[in-house]
C-alpha cells in the first residue's frame, strides 16, 4: 500500500531549485516575474515562480471522501518504488516520494494503492492480464503505469480514454512531457501522457559520456565548448577519435585490452542516433492520423555516418551483442574517451569512478541541424486511464495532484541532488545534463514501434549486421511496416464506430 504511513514534515531538500522543465523544449514555464518589481516584492515573487512553489489549477476544496485509487506499475524494481513507498528511510529519492505520497492522500483525502505485474522479461503475460481485465469491466485498475515497449497496443484495441477527456488534467502544465502530448496523438485522440510522474523520463536519457583524465592527457577541445558552439556531430566524433585507437598490451590486435576514442556497443547503443539526429519516419494525414513518411535523404545519410564512425573508424570499439558491461569496464580503466549510457547506468556504473567524467548529448547529423536531440529508452514508463475505470473523475484528479508534487519535490530529488551533485563531477556537466533533458524526443514512431512493424530498429537491425545499405533494407521492410501501420489505423479509426 501507498498510505502506509504517519505524516511526517517534509525537510528542504535543496536551496535555490533550478526553473529548467522537465518536459522537451517547448514546454510551459512559469511566467517571469514583471520588469517593474523590485525589492522585497521581486524576491517573493521570485520565490513564488519556483520549481517547488508552481501551483496547479487542482480546486483548493478538492476531496473524495477517502477513495483508493490504484496504479498499476510494472515489476521491476526501480518501477515498483517509484509509487510504492512505505517508510522513510533516510534516502533522499525514496524520502521525497514518501512524503509526496501523503501530500497527495491529505490533500485529496484519497488512499493510494499499487498493483504489481510483470517484469519486463515476462510482461506480455501483464498486457493480457491487463486486457482481461478491461474487457472483464471489473474496475481494478485506475492508471496504468505501462511499459512503453508494450503497451502501446492496448490502445489501439481501445482499451484506454483519451486523455484529454480526463478532469482534473493539465496538460499544458509543466509536468507533462509536449513531445509526448503533441506525437502520439492520433487523430484527435491521445492515449498516454508521461513527464514528471515517471523518473523514468530521466534515468532512461540515452547519453555520451567523456573521461576528463584520458581528455587531459590528450590535449583534446574541450567537448562542453564544442556542444554549445553546436559542432558536435557524427563527424566531429569520428575524426577526432580516428587516431586513438591503439594496441596498448602489444598482443598485435585490438580488442577489449586496448585503448580506443569511443567504446560503444550493439543494440540499444545504436537506436539512439535516431533522436539524436531528429529524424522522422511519420507525416499527419488532414485527420491528423500518422502516416509513413520517411525523409529517405536524411536516413541514408545518418546510416553512412553512424556506420563510419562504428566500422570504418580505427578508434572505435563495438562490442556486439549490446554487451554494455564491458564498454564500461574500458571507459572506467581510462582506456576510452566516449562510452555511450542511460542516465541510470551513469549513477550505476560510475559512481566508483576514480577518474573524472562528464556527460553529453547524442551528438548531431551535421551542423545544419538546429538542436540535439535525446532518446529516452523504451524502459520509459508511460501512463494510461482504462476505459473501465469507475473513478475517472478522482483518477484524473490524482494524477494530475502526483505529477504536481513530482515535478516540486521528487524531480529536484533525482535530478538536482542525485544526478547532479552526487554523481556528475563538475558544473558543466551538470549544465549539459538540463540541455539533454531539455532535448528528450518521444515521437509516435519510437513509442507504437511494435505496433507498426518495428521501424524504429532500423539502426540496431543494420548495425548488428555491419551494413549501411538503407535502400535494400528498407525495400524489403516498408511493405511490413505500412501494412502494420494500416491495421493499426484502422483499428483507431474503428473505435468511433
Amino acid at each position: 500500500m501507498l498510505r502506509n504511513c504517519t505524516k511526517h514534515t517534509l525537510c528542504l531538500l535543496f536551496a535555490g531549485v533550478l526553473l529548467f522543465s522537465s518536459c522537451a523544449a517547448g514546454d510551459k514555464t512559469p511566467e517571469s516575474t514583471s520588469a517593474e518589481s523590485v525589492g522585497t516584492e521581486t524576491v517573493l515573487e521570485e520565490a513564488e515562480l519556483s520549481r517547488e512553489n508552481t501551483p496547479d489549477n487542482l480546486p483548493a476544496d478538492l476531496k473524495f471522501n477517502g477513495e483508493t485509487v490504484v496504479f498499476h506499475v510494472r515489476g521491476d524494481d526501480g518501477c515498483i518504488k517509484e509509487f510504492q513507498t512505505e517508510e522513510l528511510t533516510g534516502e533522499i529519492i525514496n524520502d521525497a516520494r514518501y512524503h509526496r505520497n501523503i501530500a497527495v492522500s491529505d490533500r485529496l483525502n484519497v488512499h493510494l494503492d499499487v498493483a504489481i505485474g510483470d517484469g519486463w522479461e515476462k510482461y506480455n503475460n501483464t498486457v493480457s492480464a491487463i486486457r482481461a481485465s478491461i474487457q472483464a469491466a471489473d474496475g481494478s485498475y485506475d492508471v496504468i503505469a505501462g511499459w512503453s515497449a508494450r503497451i502501446p497496443g492496448l490502445s489501439l484495441e481501445g482499451l484506454f480514454l483519451d486523455a484529454q477527456t480526463i478532469p482534473y488534467l493539465d496538460l499544458e502544465m509543466p509536468w507533462w512531457n509536449q513531445s509526448c502530448r503533441t506525437e502520439l496523438k492520433i487523430g484527435n485522440r491521445l492515449f498516454f501522457v508521461t513527464g514528471d510522474l515517471t523518473q523514468t523520463i530521466i534515468e532512461s536519457m540515452y547519453v555520451y559520456t567523456f573521461n576528463q583524465k584520458v581528455a587531459d592527457n590528450l590535449g583534446i577541445e574541450d567537448p562542453y565548448t564544442v556542444v554549445n558552439e553546436g559542432r558536435w556531430t557524427l563527424d566531429y566524433v569520428r575524426k577526432q577519435t580516428a587516431d586513438l585507437g591503439t594496441d596498448r598490451n602489444g598482443d598485435g590486435k585490438m580488442d577489449k585490452y586496448d585503448s580506443w576514442g569511443l567504446a560503444t556497443y550493439q543494440v540499444n547503443g545504436m537506436d539512439n542516433y535516431m533522436q539524436g539526429a531528429r529524424v522522422s519516419m511519420m507525416g499527419r494525414d488532414a485527420d491528423d492520423v500518422p502516416v509513413l513518411d520517411v525523409d529517405m535523404d536524411r536516413m541514408t545519410s545518418l546510416v553512412e555516418k553512424v556506420y563510419a564512425l562504428c566500422f570504418e573508424n580505427p578508434g572505435c570499439y563495438v562490442e556486439e551483442g549490446g554487451n554494455y558491461d564491458i564498454t564500461y569496464a574500458v571507459f572506467k580503466a581510462d582506456r576510452a574517451l566516449y562510452t555511450t549510457m542511460m542516465m541510470s547506468q551513469v549513477r550505476t556504473e560510475l559512481a566508483d569512478m576514480e577518474s573524472d567524467f562528464g556527460i553529453l548529448p547524442y551528438p548531431k547529423l551535421d551542423e545544419t541541424q538546429s538542436a540535439y536531440g535525446t532518446r529516452v529508452q523504451d524502459g520509459l514508463t508511460i501512463f494510461a486511464v482504462p476505459i473501465d475505470c469507475q473513478k475517472v473523475e478522482i483518477t484524473g484528479a490524482v494524477m494530475e495532484a502526483m505529477a504536481a508534487e513530482n515535478y516540486r519535490k521528487v524531480t529536484p530529488a533525482v535530478y538536482d541532488v542525485a544526478m547532479k551533485t552526487k554523481y556528475s563531477r563538475d558544473p558543466a556537466s551538470a549544465a549539459m545534463i538540463d540541455l539533454i533533458q531539455q532535448s528528450v524526443l518521444i515521437n509516435f514512431e519510437s513509442i507504437y514501434n511494435e505496433s507498426i512493424g518495428s521501424p524504429w530498429f532500423v539502426m540496431r537491425d543494420l548495425m548488428g549486421k555491419k551494413s549501411r545499405d538503407f535502400t535494400s533494407y528498407w525495400a524489403s521492410h516498408v511493405n511490413k511496416i505500412e501494412r502494420e501501420l494500416g491495421k493499426a489505423v484502422e483499428q483507431i479509426r474503428a473505435i468511433d464506430q
